[in-house]
């Protein structure tokens, strides 16, 4: 999931605004290097559902996925003593979640080819095992087009690459791979078999306990951010393999991961205990290599990297003009935070855009609503996220309350009539989800979707 792209969107914006918390580096190791821990302090958090759709188009084959995937999980062991792969579950995903699915598949299907009854151009359903995968003119590529097909198919690849890691790496043993959100049976479950989402790793009688779930997660991007949690608190307790651990590099291309891990870090600077707020976090968003067009300049894979602590200062700095706040000013921190969460949504994500809303020209309004907090008490409802799933509608006057200060300062702005226009436009559906979308960046998936704006009548 992504926000709202483009010149004017969040990534630009916050690059702009915010260059002191980023650079871009080859490799994770050299991120490490930069912040100056060692190997064995270190966790690397990835998404596997976005390392799974990012391979080469001209890598087809079931052993060529393997063959990418090893090279980059190698990449991040060299960085980390400990990788986490996660993976969406399937049985766990709201409705909002599968009705943005259903949208991609269509897309999807589009790219698949036609052919007669008595053909199949690839395995399309869960009726296969690994066996299938190797066979000559297996297309693993046309596979993943097929979301029926695609959990088994992860299964196999992980599994298979946990085999291979554990056969060619030596030393102390100082080290894990763990994959969350796989059946450890990999693609030799039984035909027909109920698939079981779990823990797979390197060290399952560790890992397996630390990430098993009361209430599962459905999105892979909240279980960067619930990884990392897990692992710092067993951090702290002596004798723990990931004893120490103090720098997580959180690895996806989804910009979305920019408000989850800010509203994190700001969790993270509340701790009551000094001692507990020394986890340093990196976000560490993929770029592929690009060639300028017209000319021969090409611009090499690297990682744009946002160190979340600088990123967090220099955010609340932006917001209230100052490091040096009042008690007053931090405790209405969190409300802040989430109006600009809301401002996000507004903008354009996988769950809600209103038209004619524009981040670029929505964060001065952000600003503007937070440094008068003490006289405008709606704002102060916004920190009800931190409590109440959804601001427990109490926040909806806020947002409100935003979009009519958006569409005022449109005023007079010089080629913004239009979208004035469709920012005026805006209704209470649109408002409940972003209510419901600053509540799943807060970590609460909210499951009664049609509360919350998200039914076949809207947009």
């Amino acid at each position: 999931m992504g926000l709202g792209g483009g010149p004017n969107g969040a990534k630009a914006v916050f690059l702009d605004k915010f260059a002191g918390a980023f650079t871009n580096v080859k490799r994770l190791e050299d991120v490490r290097t930069l912040v100056g821990v060692s190997r064995a302090q270190t966790l690397t958090v990835m998404d596997g559902n976005v390392m799974m759709n990012a391979i080469p188009k001209e890598v087809d084959t079931f052993q060529g996925y393997v063959r990418v995937l090893s090279y980059q999980l190698n990449e991040a062991i060299q960085a980390a003593a400990h990788v986490v792969v996660v993976f969406d579950d399937p049985k766990a995903i709201t409705r909002a979640k599968a009705d943005e699915q259903q949208r991609r598949d269509q897309l999807r299907q589009a790219r698949v080819p036609l052919c007669s009854d008595d053909l199949v151009a690839t395995i399309f359903d869960d009726d296969y095992h690994t066996n299938d995968l190797r066979a000559d003119g297996c297309n693993a590529k046309l596979l993943m087009e097929f979301r029926k097909a695609r959990p088994r198919f992860y299964d196999a690849v992980c599994a298979e690459l946990l085999r291979k890691f554990r056969a060619e790496m030596t030393g102390d043993g100082a080290w894990s791979l763990t994959f969350d959100g796989v059946d450890r049976r990999g693609g030799d479950r039984g035909i027909g078999v109920p698939r079981e989402a779990g823990v797979l790793s390197t060290d399952d009688a560790f890992w397996q306990p630390l990430l098993t779930r009361t209430e599962p997660i459905g999105e892979g991007d909240l279980k960067l951010t619930d990884v990392t949690q897990r692992v710092h608190d067993a951090s702290r307790l002596e004798g723990t393999p990931v004893h120490g651990v103090l720098l997580n590099l959180v690895t996806t291309i989804d910009t979305d991961s920019f408000v989850i891990e800010l509203l994190q870090q700001n969790r993270r600077e509340r701790r009551a205990e000094e001692a507990d707020r020394d986890e340093l976090t990196v976000l560490c968003l993929k770029e592929r290599a690009r060639k300028r067009k017209g000319d021969d300049f090409v611009t090499d894979a690297h990682y744009t990297c946002c160190d979340m602590q600088t990123f967090h200062e220099l955010v609340l700095d932006y917001v209230y003009g100052t490091q040096s706040l009042t008690d007053a000013m931090k405790a209405r921190q969190p409300a802040a935070l989430a109006l600009l969460a809301a401002a996000l949504a507004f903008c354009g994500c996988d769950f809600v855009e209103v038209k004619g809303f524009r981040f670029d020209l929505a964060l001065p309004v952000v600003r503007k609503m937070a440094r008068t907090q003490g006289e405008d008490e709606s704002v102060d409802t916004m920190g009800q996220f931190e409590t109440e799933p959804g601001g427990n509608l109490s926040a909806y006057g806020a947002i409100n309350a935003f979009a009519k200060n958006y569409i005022q300062s449109l005023e007079g702005v010089p080629r913004m009539k239009k979208a004035k226009e469709n920012a005026s436009t805006y209704c209470n559906q649109q408002l409940r989800r972003v209510l419901w979308t600053c509540s799943y960046w807060h970590q609460v998936e909210l499951k009664d979707c049609n509360r919350w704006g998200f039914s076949p009548h809207c947009g």
